[in-house]
C-alpha cells in the first residue's frame, strides 16, 4: 500500500511539473525538437492516444525504479 500511495503521488508530481506555467528558453525549445524528432524516428506510426499509453507507462516505470532504488539503500 505505501509504495502505491508513493507511485501515485510521483506520477501526480510529474503530472504536476508537465503544466507548470513558464517559458522556455532557446536551449529547451532546441531540446524538446531534438526529443521530438528521435520520439518520430524511433515510433513512427504512434498515434497521440498511443503515445500518451507509452509516455504513462514509462513515467510509472522510472517512479517505480526511483522508490526501489531508494529502498535498496537503506
Amino acid at each position: 500500500m505505501k509504495h502505491d500511495a508513493l507511485i501515485l503521488g510521483s506520477i501526480l508530481a510529474l503530472a504536476l511539473g508537465a503544466f507548470a506555467c513558464h517559458e522556455e528558453g532557446a536551449a529547451e525549445k532546441t531540446g524538446r525538437k531534438i526529443d521530438e524528432a528521435v520520439d518520430k524516428l524511433q515510433h513512427p506510426n504512434e498515434g497521440p492516444l498511443e503515445k500518451l499509453g507509452r509516455k504513462t507507462d514509462e513515467a510509472i516505470d522510472q517512479a517505480k525504479q526511483a522508490v526501489e532504488g531508494d529502498e535498496k539503500k537503506d
